[in-house]
C-alpha cells in the first residue's frame, strides 16, 4: 500500500506532459481504438489546452457522446469508465495538479 501511495506521488509530481503518460502515445485512453491518429493526437492536445474544469467536463461529455457512437455503429463495447485515481476522469486528474481551474 506504501508503495502505491509512493508511486500516484510520483506520478502526480511528474510535469503536466507526463500526466498522462497513456496519453503520449495515442493509444492508451479509453476509445482511442475508434479514432484516427490525426483524431487521438487532436483529443490529446485539446485535453492538455482546456482552461477551466467546466470547459474540460464539457468537452469530455461531448467526446463520450461520440465515441458512444462509434462504438455502436461498430458494434462493440467500450471498457468501463474508472480508473485508479480520480475514477479514470482526466479532467479531474487535471484539476488536482492545477492544469485547470
Amino acid at each position: 500500500m506504501t508503495r502505491l501511495f509512493a508511486l500516484m506521488l510520483l506520478v502526480l509530481a511528474s510535469q503536466t506532459a507526463n500526466a498522462f503518460p497513456s496519453y503520449a502515445n495515442g493509444t492508451g485512453f479509453r476509445g482511442a481504438e475508434l479514432m484516427t491518429e490525426d483524431e487521438r493526437k487532436a483529443h490529446v492536445a485539446q485535453l492538455l489546452d482546456m482552461k477551466t474544469f467546466d470547459q474540460c467536463e464539457s468537452y469530455m461529455s461531448t467526446h463520450e457522446v461520440e465515441l458512444q457512437k462509434r462504438a455502436a455503429d461498430k458494434h462493440v463495447s467500450l471498457p468501463p469508465v474508472g480508473g485508479i485515481l480520480f475514477d479514470g476522469d482526466p479532467c479531474k486528474v487535471m484539476r488536482f495538479m492545477g492544469r485547470v481551474k
